[in-house]
């Protein structure tokens, strides 16, 4: 499918991009590449998983989610690329399999994060989106050259998805699609009119049952779409 379908050519589309997008969760990758030769390796990266997966699921605050992830890591500038590469290799099947559908709604797409530009960038110009369309966080590098969590970042808080789609005023209906319960709250606080949870990548059964629409991929997705909206 390439030309836009009736029932989505007047709605904005709001992605997630961990789980979402690509198919693992971008910090938990950069742990694997930061801490390879670290002795305690695998607890250190098994803690930052399960972190991610409290921050995802609802069990702990994201803003807090994100300062015990990065301060158990020394992020450094040499570690983005690498990163940047595997998830390349990580977007989701689904969507690569509508990859000329995405192209042609690239102005009805946009993409709010908890993660940050310096990874999603590059993945989102690979699948030819706007990166004027991505609302994520940023690093900041302090005096000793680690890159460290910039405090102007706009999708660091809790409540702060709903806030930058809120802020985009984009036309209804509006769609955010994601797999954690940050990406619920932009329905529960009213910046969009459905909420789908991704299940292509992992199941998280509170954020389904929170979920306006269950989408498995892109086709599904698409189907029940078609469903509300047509």
């Amino acid at each position: 499918m390439k030309s836009i379908p009736d029932y989505l050519k007047s709605a904005s589309l709001f992605f997630d991009f961990d789980s979402t997008i690509v198919s693992g969760e971008a910090i938990d990758e950069l742990a694997d590449i930061a801490l390879t030769n670290t002795p305690d390796r695998d607890q250190r990266v098994s803690k930052i998983h399960a972190i991610t997966n409290a921050g995802m699921d609802g069990s702990m605050a994201i803003d807090e989610s994100l300062r015990l992830r990065l301060d158990m890591l020394e992020i450094r500038a040499h570690m983005i690329a690498p990163l940047v590469a595997r998830l390349h290799q990580q977007v989701s099947p689904s969507l690569l399999r509508h990859g000329a559908l995405l192209k042609n709604m690239r102005d009805q797409i946009w993409i709010i994060s908890s993660g940050f530009h310096e990874w999603i960038d590059p993945v989102v110009v690979a699948l030819g989106l706007r990166t004027d369309h991505v609302n994520a966080n940023r690093l900041l590098a302090d005096a000793d050259g680690i890159l460290r969590l910039d405090p102007t970042s706009r999708c660091a808080t809790v409540g702060s998805k709903a806030r930058a789609a809120l802020s985009l005023h984009c036309a209804a209906p509006r769609i955010m699609i994601g797999d954690g319960m940050t990406d619920f709250e932009v329905r529960r606080d009213g910046a969009c009119e459905y909420f789908v949870a991704w299940t292509e990548s992992v199941v998280r059964p509170a954020v389904v049952a929170n979920a306006d629409i269950v989408a498995p991929h892109f086709e599904g997705l698409l189907a029940s779409l078609e469903e509300c909206l047509a």
